[in-house]
C-alpha cells in the first residue's frame, strides 16, 4: 500500500509496559507490509530512548538537530539528513543527548512530523505521554493510535486514563486500538477484552517471553525480523494489519466537512446546543457564584464541566472531524459556561489594552492606541448579560433594571464598566481597561517616545522634593500609567495612602494603604465615596496621599490636604490642557457643597499645585507628555503658569506616525532652587532651549 501515508502513534498507559518494544517491532512489521519508506520517531526526552539502538543505529540526527534548519526543511532535505537502519527503517530520535531537549517545542515537532509524512509512506512514533503540548502535536498528525497496556487492575486504571487523555485531546476513539503486553495466560482476560483493560479495544495480545525479547535486543534486530514465527512476532504482524485496515477504513469513510457559512452555522448551533444541555445538567450559575472565591474548588468544577462537554460533543458533534476545531469548540463552550466567553482570548492577548463590547456581535479592541473590530463574537445578547453578572456577583454588586450600570474589576485588576438596557439602547455594553501585567518605568516611557530623559529627571526630582503634582489628560491618554511611574519615585520610608474608585495603582513601596470606594447596597445605602475616603485618609497619618482621579467635591479636600502639610501628593483630572486642568479643579471644588467664594478656591489651587503634567493620546494612537507646566500663582483672579517642557508636533510621517520633538522652554521652576540644599541635583542644562 505505498503511496498512502499512514502515521501511527504508539503510547502507553504507564511506564515499563514495553511500549518501545511494540513500536520498533510494529515499524518493522508495517515496513514489511507496505514495502515503502518507513520512519520510526523515538519521542523520548529529555533523555534518548532505546529505539535507535534496538534497530542497530549507533548515530542519528535528531529532531532537536533540525531546529536550526526547520524553516527551510523539505521532504528531500529530511531524507538526506537521516540514516536508515540495517532493516531498512529510518530512525529519527527527539534527542541524542540531554542538553538537546531545550530545543524541542510543539511547533518544531509538528513541523518535522508534517514534513516526515510527505517524505515517508509510514511513520511510527514511540510516544511517552509527558508534555501535553508535544503529545498533542503528535496526535494531530496521527491516523491511528496504539495503546500498550499490561493486564492488571492498575493497568486497567491506566488504560482508562489514557483513553480520557486521548478524548480530551480530541483524538477519535474509533481510531484507537489496544495491545496487551506481557500476558502470561490469555485466558485470564476472559471473553470481554475491552472490559479487561478499562474499555481499551484489544487487537493484539503479546505473551511474556523475556528470553526471546532479550535475544533480539542483543542482536539489535526487531523480533518480527529475528524470529518471524514467534508468537509475539505473529501478534504484532496481526496488529500491523489491523492498523492498516483501520487507517484505510477511516480514509474511505471520508472526513469532508461543511465549509464557509455552512460550517459556521453548524458550529454556532452546536455551541448553543452544548451550552443549553450543559446548563440543564449542571447548575453552573449557582456553582459558579458559590465557588468564585475558591480557586481550588473552581478548578474542580472546570474539570467536571470540561468532562461533560467532551461527552456531549461525542454525542452531538460527530460531523465536526477536525481535531483542532473540536478543541476550539470545547474551549469556547467551557469559556462560555465558566469564564467570560469570547472575552477570555482577548484578555489573554498581551497586545490588547482595552476591550469594548458595543453589542453581542460587535467587539472592538485597542492595540497600540488604535481601535480595531475584533473577530470575537458573543452567541446572543443573553450571553453578554451572563458575563456581566459573572463579573459583578463575586464582588457583591448587582446589575438589573433598578441599577443598570456598574463599575467593577476582574481578579487580575482590570477595570470594568457595564451598562444594560434600557439605558443601553443597542444591548448590554462592556468596557474593560486591562490591567498591565508588567509595570512600566521611566525607561520604558522614554523608549516609547512618551517623554525624554531630561523630563524624567525633572519629574523624579519633583516627586522626591514633595511637589504637589496633577496629571491631566483625556480618557485613555495614559494618566494612570504615568501616575504609577511618578509614584515609584516616592521614598520607601514615606507612608502612602491611595484612594481609587477601582484599584489600578501598582505601588512598589511596602508602606502603602490602598482604599477603594464602595457602591450603595440594594436598599440604596452604604455607599462610600472618594470624598469619604480622602477625608478618612487624612486621619491615617499619611506622608503622601495619592488619589486615582478627582472627579467631584473631593478635589477641595485634596487641595486642603496639600495646603496643610500633606505636600508631595499626586492625583489626576480629566482635562485637555494645563490651564483647563486648573479650571477643572476649580469647578470640582465648587461641587463640594461648601459656600466658598471663587477667589478663595483659586487661592487654594494656586498655593497647592506645583506642577501639571499634561498627558495626551495623539492621532496615531501614541501617548505623549505634551506639557510639563509650573503653576506660579495668580494675578487678579487669573492663574499664572509657565511651561517647562512642551511637545512640538511638526507633521505626520508616511506611515501616519506623528512627528515632533520635546522642547525645553528655558523656564526653571522655582522649586529647583531649593533642591540642591536637599541633596537633589537637577542639571541646569536640561532647561536650556535646544538650537534647531
Amino acid at each position: 500500500m505505498p503511496g498512502s501515508n499512514v502515521t501511527v502513534c504508539v503510547c502507553a498507559a504507564g511506564g515499563g509496559t514495553g511500549r518501545t518494544l511494540v513500536a520498533t517491532n510494529l515499524a518493522a512489521a508495517l515496513h514489511q507490509q507496505r514495502q515503502g519508506r518507513t520512519l520510526l520517531v523515538d519521542a523520548h526526552s529529555p533523555l534518548p530512548g532505546d529505539g535507535p539502538w534496538l534497530l542497530g543505529v549507533d548515530r542519528a540526527k535528531s529532531v532537536a538537530d533540525l531546529a536550526s534548519i526547520v524553516e527551510r526543511l523539505t521532504p528531500e532535505l529530511l531524507e538526506s539528513y537521516l540514516i536508515a537502519s540495517p532493516s531498512g527503517i529510518t530512525v529519527l530520535p527527539y534527542v541524542t543527548g540531554y542538553l538537546q531537549h531545550r530545543f524541542l517545542t510543539p511547533a518544531l515537532i509538528q513541523t518535522v512530523l508534517t514534513v516526515a509524512r510527505a517524505a515517508y509512506d509510514t511513520v511510527v512514533v514511540d510516544l511517552p505521554t509527558e508534555g501535553a503540548g508535544a503529545v498533542q502535536a503528535v496526535l494531530d498528525q496521527a491516523d491511528v493510535t496504539c495503546v500498550v497496556a499490561e493486564l492488571s487492575p492498575a493497568g486497567a486504571l491506566r488504560a482508562r486514563s489514557m483513553l480520557e487523555l486521548l478524548r480530551a485531546l480530541q483524538f477519535p476513539l474509533e481510531r484507537v486500538i489496544g495491545c496487551a503486553n506481557r500476558i502470561t495466560d490469555e485466558r485470564v482476560m476472559g471473553n470481554d477484552r475491552p472490559t479487561a483493560l478499562g474499555g481499551l479495544p484489544i487487537r493484539a495480545v503479546l505473551p511474556e517471553d523475556p528470553r526471546a525479547v532479550n535475544d533480539a535486543a542483543v542482536r539489535r534486530q526487531p523480533l518480527v525480523l529475528a524470529d518471524p514465527r514467534h508468537a509475539i512476532a505473529r501478534e504484532i504482524d496481526r496488529l500491523s494489519r489491523d492498523i492498516l485496515t483501520t487507517s484505510t477504513r477511516q480514509l474511505a469513510s471520508g472526513e469532508r466537512e461543511a465549509d464557509g457559512n455552512d460550517l459556521d452555522n453548524v458550529i454556532g448551533k452546536l455551541k448553543l446546543s452544548l451550552h443549553k444541555r450543559l446548563v440543564d445538567e449542571i447548575d453552573i450559575k449557582k456553582a459558579d457564584f458559590d465557588l468564585a472565591r475558591d480557586a481550588v474548588r473552581m478548578q474542580e468544577l472546570r474539570t467536571r464541566v470540561e468532562a461533560k462537554i467532551l461527552t456531549l460533543l461525542e454525542e452531538e458533534g460527530r460531523q465536526i472531524r477536525n481535531r483542532q476545531l473540536r478543541r476550539q469548540i470545547v474551549k469556547s463552550v467551557l469559556d462560555e459556561a465558566l469564564g467570560l466567553g469570547p472575552l477570555e482570548d482577548l484578555l489573554n492577548d498581551s497586545t490588547i489594552t482595552e476591550i469594548m463590547v458595543n453589542r453581542f456581535d460587535q467587539i472592538y479592541v485597542e492595540k497600540s492606541g488604535k481601535l480595531t473590530l475584533s473577530a470575537a463574537r458573543f452567541l446572543n445578547p443573553e450571553q453578554v448579560r451572563g458575563v456581566i453578572e459573572r463579573i459583578v456577583a463575586p464582588l457583591g454588586r448587582r446589575i438589573d433594571e433598578k441599577v443598570p450600570m456598574v463599575d467593577a474589576r476582574l481578579p487580575d485588576g482590570s477595570r470594568v464598566n457595564a451598562i444594560i438596557p434600557p439605558l443601553a439602547l443597542r444591548g448590554s455594553a462592556i468596557t474593560i481597561r486591562k490591567f498591565a501585567k508588567t509595570m512600566l518605568g521611566t525607561k520604558e516611557l522614554i523608549d516609547f517616545g512618551s517623554m525624554t530623559a531630561p523630563m524624567a529627571t525633572l519629574l523624579e526630582a519633583a516627586v522626591q522634593s514633595r511637589q504637589n503634582i496633577v496629571i491631566s489628560g483625556g480618557t485613555g491618554s495614559g494618566k494612570t500609567t504615568l501616575l504609577n511611574v511618578l509614584s515609584s519615585f516616592i521614598p520607601d520610608d514615606d507612608r502612602i495612602i491611595t484612594v481609587e474608585d477601582a484599584a489600578e495603582l501598582q505601588l512598589r513601596q511596602d508602606h502603602v494603604v490602598a482604599l477603594e470606594t464602595r457602591p450603595s447596597n440594594i436598599e440604596g445605602e452604604g455607599a462610600i465615596t472618594i470624598r469619604d475616603l480622602v477625608r478618612n485618609a487624612l486621619r491615617m497619618r499619611p506622608d503622601r496621599v495619592v488619589v486615582g482621579e478627582c472627579r467631584g467635591g473631593e478635589a477641595l479636600d485634596m487641595l486642603q490636604a496639600m495646603n496643610t502639610g500633606h505636600d508631595g501628593s499626586l492625583t489626576t483630572v480629566h482635562a485637555n490642557t494645563p490651564r483647563d486642568a486648573l479650571s477643572r479643579l476649580e469647578t470640582l471644588s465648587l461641587m463640594s457643597g461648601l459656600e466658598l467664594p471663587a477667589r478663595a478656591i483659586r487661592d487654594q489651587i494656586a498655593s497647592a499645585i506645583n506642577l501639571i503634567v499634561q498627558q495626551s493620546r495623539l492621532q496615531d494612537g501614541s501617548r505623549r507628555v505634551t506639557h510639563i507646566t509650573a503653576v506660579t500663582g495668580q494675578e487678579e483672579g487669573v492663574f499664572t503658569t509657565a511651561d517647562i517642557f512642551v511637545f512640538q508636533q511638526v507633521g505626520l510621517g508616511p506611515d501616519g506616525k506623528v512627528l515632533g520633538r520635546f522642547v525645553p522652554t528655558g523656564f526653571v521652576p522655582p522649586f529647583v532652587e531649593g533642591l540642591a540644599r536637599r541633596g537633589i541635583k537637577v542639571p541646569r542644562e536640561i532647561f536650556l532651549p535646544q538650537s534647531a
